[in-house]
């Protein structure tokens, strides 16, 4: 492209990346967003991976902040560009050898009842446990996921300052030092409701097994009802992304790698991109891809100072990430657990095979060893909810599965070998569980490996979805370490806005939201959001 000049420059056109722009540009400031792939999104890409018309998210499927996240709001990205949801009435079931099945349900009085069908004890501590987090979820949400890290050490005092931590069973600083397995055997008793969280808080990238988890627990079992289907595919959010953008004076341009952050004097002027040409920034960059590209790339040694290189070669990604299955079907699958519960059938979301904890610590242990687990998957079919996502009388089906990155045998390459019989296990243990489900059923399917996610999303680095291990380490103030907790970098105007920085990756927005209230203070940008 010819040279150009923005006052600000977007390095990645993922939702992070789309959103930052999007506000700067609505507050006046000319927006250039640079991205290497041919389309905007990034995880919010919707593919034809079978056949035509059937459309498969090959990434991010769950929306869980819909009606939470204030970008929603602030972009006008349901009520002016198109965005349209739908939250299933019965959102995930677990379904279990002996024919039973739990369900969760938006009514929260039928999900009480299905976790009573196992221990009344149980039901009653979940309702408790729903109603105590959501009472505060709105106000710990604001001060946690959408405002800029603060210490544990503040949180405590904030904890005490609203009165939660003398008021709440279940919301304490205190569960700091547990990990979920703890919070769990310590309030419930039947080891199906243990595994069906277990479950909730692995689909999420909290291992149940780490230390200090427990702390975000109560908070995740308050928007267990609250998973949404993009209607059209997680695209449409991208393209809501991208409009609103559009509409403020903001420009894209996909197929424009940036090679080169150009620093002079200590500062971030601009970006060279792969095509040779030079881009200039008249007040900030920003990058929403991985600390790896950013820094040892991009900024290069020359202009990295030794303790922040040293940072980010530190910096931890998952140590599991997810094997995918996408399949075009000819009928939607009926399990024999609805002889139990015909919710089942309905249920948006089937985790399949966790009876109880031991299971998945056995997991934990062998995916940090590199592994390749018994498919324990879990089924989702949009095509319940979302006409549009596969032709008349046909539904779209996706399998996730955890999975080691790196094999223990073959490495990350071993996976072009055994993804195809990897996936036809993970079916079959679909069939099992919905006997009416046959190899005709399927008209196609296709696997998408740890191995694959890093070929096509480059910043998803040694496969991680979320953009850093979610550990007591590696969050608030202490994600992706202290130098960069703060979304500013050593380099002046140089800032960070993606995943890689507090709270973490999903589909949440808020490594944006918090990124653009530092620029806002740091660039005198003045603030038209609430």
């Amino acid at each position: 492209m010819p040279d150009a000049t923005f006052d600000a420059i977007i390095i990645g056109a993922g939702h992070n990346g789309m959103a930052l722009a999007a506000y700067l540009a609505k507050a006046g400031l000319s927006v250039g967003v640079f991205e290497k792939r041919t389309e905007e999104g990034g995880g919010l890409c919707t593919e034809e991976l079978t056949r035509p018309g059937f459309l498969h998210n090959v990434h991010a499927n769950y929306h869980t902040l819909v009606g939470i996240c204030p970008v929603y709001d602030d972009l006008e990205l349901i009520t002016r560009h198109g965005l349209r949801y739908v939250q299933p009435p019965v959102q995930m079931a677990s379904v279990f050898k002996d024919g039973s099945a739990l369900v969760v349900h938006t009514d929260l009085n039928k999900t009480c009842d299905s976790i009573a069908r196992f221990s009344r004890k149980d039901a009653d501590t979940f309702h408790a446990v729903y109603e105590e987090a959501r009472g505060y979820r709105d106000l710990i949400l604001r001060t946690l996921m959408y405002s800029p890290p603060t210490s544990i050490k503040d949180i405590t005092k904030a904890l005490v300052t609203w009165g939660v931590e003398e008021k709440s069973k279940y919301l304490s600083v205190h569960l700091r030092h547990q990990t979920i397995n703890e919070f769990l055997d310590h309030h419930f008793e039947n080891d199906r409701v243990k595994a069906h969280l277990s479950f909730h808080a692995a689909l999420a990238g909290y291992a149940t097994d780490r230390r200090g988890l427990a702390v975000s627990f109560p908070l995740l079992l308050s928007k267990i009802d609250n998973w949404h289907i993009c209607i059209g595919g997680s695209h449409a959010l991208a393209h809501s992304l991208w409009e609103a953008l559009a509409q403020a004076g903001g420009r894209v341009f996909l197929n424009h790698g940036v090679e080169k952050i150009l620093v002079e004097n200590g500062k971030a002027v601009g970006v060279r991109l792969e095509d040779g040409s030079e881009v200039r920034a008249r007040h900030l960059v920003a990058s929403s891809i991985s600390l790896e590209q950013t820094f040892l790339q991009m900024v290069g040694a020359e202009n990295l100072p030794a303790p922040l290189a040293a940072e980010v070669k530190s910096f931890p990604h998952m140590d599991s990430t997810f094997f995918s299955v996408h399949l075009a079907m000819t009928a939607k699958p009926a399990y024999r657990a609805a002889a139990f519960d015909p919710d089942v059938n309905q249920a948006w979301v089937v985790n399949l095979g966790y009876e109880n904890q031991k299971q998945f610590n056995d997991d934990w242990r062998d995916l940090r060893g590199g592994k390749l687990l018994d498919p324990r998957p879990n089924a989702a079919v949009n095509s319940l909810y979302d006409p549009t996502d596969a032709p008349d009388g046909f539904y779209t089906g996706l399998l996730r599965q955890m999975a080691p990155y790196n094999l223990a045998s073959g490495g990350p390459a071993a996976w072009d070998k055994i993804s195809r019989e990897y996936g036809q296990r993970c079916i079959d243990v679909w069939k099992e569980a919905a006997p009416n489900l046959s190899d005709s059923t399927f008209l196609d399917w296709a696997t998408y490996s740890p191995l694959d996610i890093t070929r096509r999303m480059r910043n998803m680095v040694q496969a991680d979805w979320i953009g850093g291990l979610i550990d007591l380490g590696n969050m608030l103030d202490h994600r992706p370490g202290p130098i960069l907790s703060e979304y500013r970098t050593p380099i002046g105007n140089l800032y960070m806005c993606g995943a890689t920085q507090h709270p973490h990756g999903f589909v949440t927005f808020a490594p944006a939201y918090n990124a653009l209230e530092i620029i806002a203070h740091d660039q005198h940008v003045e603030r038209w959001w609430k």
